[in-house]
């Protein structure tokens, strides 16, 4: 199981270097390994942390009891590949992301969301400590806006 302690080393290293995005999408065994200092990484760790990132990443909460359940029904979804789960979850925003046909940054917009996690007590979510702000509000707007598969 992903403890919430990879998870966090994982947001953290995104959001100090958003590049890491488009190496979690090509390699997410390698970029998992390297963010966390771990040699080895298990498949269901990777699901977990892609899982955990995609949904912090939307600006929605996380309850690490249940990370593996959901990580587990992902992983199924994806023919049981880290790497396909990888590209579902962020190879579209990235591409759009990299488009220079679209104003919209949704990778932009996920780090700004993972920015803004707090971690405690099982749960990660956006750290409402300082007041609602409009960083608060723009991450729960593309929550709901953008949805979920």
């Amino acid at each position: 199981m992903a403890s919430q302690d990879i998870v966090q080393q994982l947001v953290n290293s995104v959001v100090s270097n958003p590049e890491l995005m488009g190496n979690l999408v090509e390699h997410p065994y390698s970029t998992v390994s390297q963010a966390t200092g771990q040699e080895e990484v298990s498949r269901d760790e990777v699901s977990e942390v892609l899982a955990a990132l995609s949904a912090l990443g939307s600006g929605q909460q996380i309850d690490f009891g249940n990370l593996a359940q959901i990580a587990s029904s992902l992983l199924a979804d994806n023919g049981g590949s880290a790497h396909t789960m990888a590209q579902s979850l962020f190879g579209a925003p990235l591409a759009e992301s990299q488009s220079t046909a679209t104003e919209a940054d949704p990778i932009g917009d996920m780090i700004g969301n993972l920015a803004n996690v707090a971690f405690g007590n099982g749960f990660a979510g956006v750290d409402l400590s300082d007041g609602f702000g409009l960083d608060d509000a723009i991450g729960l707007a593309g929550a709901f806006l953008g949805g979920k598969k």
